[in-house]
């Protein structure tokens, strides 16, 4: 029995939505798959094999099948008998969805009033962007990540493989679970509105807030120092180095969070009998000292690297990874999908699941998130058109009623009055509580103002001056939150945490595998205090496995999970994807398990402990890409701006204006959209051609297409390229940077930029929560947390200590 066991979900989306569906199917709710009686357009997605779509076989697996024709009396009448049963609705037919898919919105919710009802699109299902032409490239561009994927003076970048509408699709399944914790409160249901370009732009490490925090109208992506040392932001020609039979992933960190990594790559080294000479003398953590006080210059640094280089030049990328795990190195193979399905640690934690048998039978990404007990269902292939016509509408009809809930009270935030404790950091565990906060809980977040986190020291920063107080990084990942700092090294900080913990419903950490059994404080500990306390503990490889004791931060992650693998061009290194990709996909995850726990307590009464993998929830996206890979041996690999579907397909060069991008993305799907664009150009004869005619003939000669495109684009703006366009029915979007986004009409009408006041600051700007719920929606209550601010609410008003306990705790040191 899955977590969601009993929820009845109808799956109305094509390609763009698929995985919402998928993520509630394996955690046990009855999905049923509708669509037109000639298939699915989602059957027709690349990878292609055999003819089969390994898109559909990956993201339709655990659903059963229903087809209808929409256009028929009979089959409205069958699609309005399974809502009128169904707990949820997905579709991603966009604005017009009514028209498409054969029944409205807004009439069946009205109808059946306790229906949740959730839309994915591109930019939501109103305001100015709302009817917008897309795809996965022109999505990526407007939420945020394809500006910071920069190569030199080349264009910007996407991940080769499509992976917006993925994004989107997790946030979905989470929406939807708020949505029916909201419901279990009132009986009522309502609609969950989601947006690619929202969920994007937690991808860019922040930096998309960069024009609303610097004061600098130019709000350059990039700019500023990664004063972490983690790698996240480093230049990717300094963290990718070649090996035998590939590339690895190594950031020489320095300072003093991560600057111990690099001096366990010298112990290493040295253990290999490497001659070090001067260079084994050097402190990583003490280095930007050093080269400040001129004792060390970035000559001795390149010196140190040709050192590097020859030292790794005869491993392999599995040698790299073990000894990772062996000496605590920031450093692990650049896999590809053979490596990812060959893994150890994805085997020891029997990671895979084949499902189907015979010419069906598809090898999938199982679970992504371990857990203690039975949580996941893992039942039938994806489904032939109309395979379960029959026997849904049977079991369905059959008790329609049963999807009505008994509770019926006043709305309210549908996560008021749940208690969590937040002992994570950075990006990964930080995002999970943000959320929670959002939707009403009360959330504690533990931190140390002597070891400061990452986060508050990565750009950008307030007025660009570097203050660990004023990080839009720190401040978006964790607005809505209560402070306490206190040293965890000690007993008595460890105490108050425990006291915490019994007070809590949730606790999340990011600590290392093992570190919180050796305080007293894993979850066995905890549970005998706390027999109903969710634990969700999010690391890069999981507390079991042969690589649990990984160091790293996500880019690491990204590595493993096969992206760094995927960003960049045929001709050069990739440069992966930009800060640490699996830390944005991790939490998405994280927090539609943590959902789906807290609905199954509900009903119990029991905890659980949620062993969160960063780097299986990354390669959850890269699910169609390994089924092929399992059944073909298929490896696919970085292809700049190109795609499988669509020619022309790219980053064109803009002519600079105002402050904002000189790129724009263009995707043409079919030839009426390539005529569009020649005319658009003044080039019409070039839609006469045949060798351009069908996307094929285009991609033979893309290099002439995309001089003839860049010799146009380059002569305007980029927003007056993306108007003409997307005025003749062509995908197109500004390649947006902060300056383009923080003015953005679409994320504007969302109210997604929020403003709240700061103590010290006068206001801070954060982004706002990634789905729009139509009942209760999500609110940005406070800004984040400064060092100490929450102390005598937590421990004296949560916890009920004295002012004698507390002036102990200061007296003994505890409390920093």
């Amino acid at each position: 029995m899955g977590f969601l066991d009993g929820y009845r979900v109808l799956d109305l989306s094509d390609a763009t939505g698929l995985l919402a569906g998928r993520i509630l199917a394996d955690l046990g709710a009855d999905v049923v798959q509708a669509e037109p009686v000639g298939g699915s357009s989602a059957r027709s997605s690349p990878p292609q094999g055999g003819g089969r779509s390994f898109l559909w076989d990956a993201f339709a697996a655990n659903k059963r099948g229903v087809a209808y024709d929409p256009s028929a009396v009979s089959g409205r009448q069958l699609l309005g008998e399974l809502v009128a049963a169904a707990d949820v609705v997905i579709e991603s037919a966009g604005p017009r969805a009514g028209a498409t898919l054969g029944v409205d919105r807004d009439s069946a919710m009205l109808s059946h009033p306790a229906l949740v009802w959730c839309s994915i699109s591109a930019f939501g299902l109103d305001g100015p962007k709302a009817d917008y032409e897309h795809t996965d490239l022109t999505v990526w561009a407007a939420g945020g990540p394809l500006g910071a994927h920069r190569d030199g003076s080349r264009p910007p970048l996407r991940t080769s493989i499509p992976q917006a509408y993925l994004h989107a699709g997790a946030d979905a399944a989470a929406g939807v679970l708020l949505a029916l914790a909201s419901r279990a409160r009132s009986g009522r249901g309502q609609h969950v509105d989601v947006s690619a370009q929202v969920s994007l732009s937690i991808a860019t490490l922040g930096r998309i807030l960069a024009a609303a925090w610097e004061g600098d109208a130019t709000g350059a992506t990039n700019r500023g120092s990664d004063l972490s040392g983690s790698g996240s932001a480093s230049a990717p020609g300094l963290t990718k180095w070649r090996v035998s039979d590939g590339l690895v992933e190594l950031n020489l960190a320095m300072g003093p969070a991560a600057g111990r990594f690099t001096n366990n790559l010298l112990s290493w080294m040295r253990h290999e009998a490497v001659e070090l000479g001067r260079f084994g003398e050097w402190d990583w953590t003490r280095l930007p000292e050093d080269m400040e006080a001129g004792q060390i210059v970035e000559e001795d640094v390149g010196e140190f690297r040709a050192l590097v280089t020859e030292f790794l030049a005869d491993r392999t990328k599995l040698e790299v990874t073990e000894a990772a795990v062996e000496h605590k190195l920031l450093s692990v193979g650049v896999f590809d999908l053979a490596d990812i399905g060959s893994s150890p640690q994805l085997a020891d934690r029997n990671y895979f699941v084949a499902l189907g048998e015979g010419d069906r039978q598809r090898t999938l990404p199982g679970p992504f998130v371990a857990v203690d007990r039975p949580a996941f269902e893992y039942r039938r292939p994806a489904p032939l058109v109309g395979e379960h016509t029959d026997e849904v509408r049977r079991e369905w009809t059959a008790s329609a009623s049963a999807r009505r809930p008994v509770a019926s009270g006043p709305d309210g935030p549908p996560l008021e009055g749940l208690k969590v404790l937040d002992l994570s950091w950075v990006v990964a565990g930080p995002v999970i509580g943000r959320t929670l906060a959002d939707f009403g809980a009360t959330v504690v977040r533990v931190e140390s103002s002597r070891r400061i986190e990452t986060a508050r020291v990565m750009p950008p920063f307030h007025d660009a001056e570097p203050d660990p107080e004023g990080s839009a990084l720190y401040q978006t990942c964790n607005a809505g939150k209560l402070g306490l700092c206190l040293d965890l090294s000690r007993d008595e900080g460890r105490a108050v945490v425990r006291d915490l913990a019994e007070w809590a419903d949730v606790m999340v950490d990011s600590f290392s595998p093992g570190t919180m059994q050796r305080w007293g404080l894993g979850y066995e500990d905890l549970q005998r205090v706390n027999p109903g306390l969710v634990v969700l503990t999010t690391t890069l490889c999981g507390q079991s496995g042969p690589w649990s004791g990984l160091a790293g931060y996500g880019n690491v992650g990204a590595a493993l999970s096969g992206f760094q693998h995927l960003v960049g061009w045929e001709d050069r290194v990739p440069i992966g994807p930009y800060g640490p990709y699996t830390d944005y996909v991790g939490p998405r995850f994280s927090l539609v398990a943590l959902l789906a726990a807290l609905d199954d307590r509900r009903r119990t009464g029991q905890g659980c402990l949620l062993d969160v993998s960063q780097v299986e929830a990354g390669v959850w996206m890269l699910s169609p890409e390994l089924a092929d890979w399992f059944e073909s041996g298929t490896i696919v690999e970085r292809c700049g701006n190109a795609d499988r579907v669509f020619a022309p397909h790219g980053v064109y060069p803009c002519r600079p204006g105002g402050d904002g991008s000189g790129w724009v993305a263009i995707a043409v799907r079919d030839d009426a959209d390539f005529a569009a664009l020649a005319a658009c150009m003044d080039r019409p004869e070039l839609a006469a051609q045949s060798r351009f005619e069908g996307a094929e003939r285009r991609r033979v000669v893309s290099e002439e297409l995309d001089e003839v495109i860049s010799s146009w684009t380059s002569q305007l703006e980029a927003p007056d390229v993306e108007r003409r366009l997307q005025a003749a029915g062509v995908p197109a979007h500004v390649a947006v940077i902060s300056a383009d986004w923080c003015e953005d009409p679409q994320i504007m009408h969302r109210g997604h930029l929020v403003r709240v006041p700061h103590e010290r600051f006068g206001e801070v700007a954060v982004e706002g929560p990634r789905y729009r719920l139509s009942r209760t929606p999500g609110v940005v209550r406070a800004p984040a947390p400064m060092f100490h601010q929450h102390r005598r609410q937590v421990l004296q008003g949560l916890l009920g200590y004295s002012i004698d306990r507390m002036a102990e705790l200061d007296e003994l040191g505890v409390l920093v």
